[in-house]
């Protein structure tokens, strides 16, 4: 499966559109076949915005254009782009979503963000209920989006939920990288599969950035560090992390994720 994850720069302030120009560049040079999988970061549509009027005038001016990229793009390209948006529905609410976009035109936001700072509460963003994976083109899926980054308990439901990756966009902001990439490591760990991660790169390539795509054994495939730029590679995305059962049992190789559930499957029932 052949993965572009997007790692955009962060604006200045006053400089919100130039992230959205820059990504619109971005999937206007996608190239058809290029790529499987195409990922952007948590508030996308809206990276930069100084102020609640500011958020709003991004995400229903500039930022409507860029998701309309998002689809032709998608389409064009014959890829799937997943993208982290600031989403009104139809009740007017405003979420914080994972957004898919497939190469026949469709799109769907299978994921809201559950674990929301303080100032999106302020903000009136709703957040999800509880961690969904979701199924798409023979692949199972889970989504994690920024400040869910920190609750293991929202990766060991991935774990049994089965996914097969892990797609995080994130918005981390003021976070060092080796803890970006501890933690990330983590949760490939965590949930027993693939991660792939996207956020932007700050002015000060010592914090932030760090979009990477990790192993299911918590190893790093690809690391784009602290500089704007896309980070391609290829995964496998049914990989396990598999090793011998317990020590001196070379010959019993288990799926470790399957080893933990079965273990914590019997400590839920005392």
């Amino acid at each position: 499966m052949k993965i572009a994850i997007m790692q955009p720069p962060y604006p200045k302030a006053g400089e919100a559109l130039k992230v959205l120009e820059w990504q619109i560049e971005q999937l206007r040079l996608l190239v058809p076949g290029e790529n499987d999988l195409v990922i952007f970061p948590e508030n996308s549509n809206c990276t930069g915005y100084l102020n609640v009027e500011e958020m709003k005038s991004l995400i229903l001016g500039k930022g409507t254009e860029y998701v309309e990229e998002l689809r032709r793009a998608a389409v064009r390209a014959q890829c799937t782009i997943m993208s982290g948006l600031l989403n009104y529905g139809s009740d007017g609410i405003l979420r914080n979503q994972l957004t898919v976009f497939t190469p026949e035109g469709k799109e769907f936001s299978p994921y809201t963000k559950v674990h929301l700072v303080e100032p999106e509460l302020a903000k009136g963003i709703e957040p999800g209920a509880a961690p969904v994976a979701f199924e798409y083109r023979g692949i199972r899926f889970g989504a994690s989006i920024c400040f869910d980054h920190y609750f293991p308990e929202l990766f060991v439901q991935y774990a049994k939920q089965r996914i097969d990756v892990l797609v995080m966009v994130s918005h981390q902001r003021q976070e060092r990288p080796e803890i970006l990439e501890f933690t990330t490591r983590a949760r490939a760990f965590d949930t027993g599969c693939t991660v792939l991660r996207s956020a932007p790169a700050m002015p000060d390539p010592n914090i932030g950035g760090k979009s990477m795509a990790v192993s299911p054994e918590g190893k790093i495939i690809a690391d784009a560090g602290g500089v704007p730029g896309v980070l391609r590679c290829e995964i496998d995305p049914k990989a396990r992390f598999t090793r011998a059962a317990s020590y001196g049992e070379p010959d019993k190789i288990v799926d470790y994720r399957e080893a933990l559930l079965l273990s914590r499957s019997h400590v839920d029932k005392e």
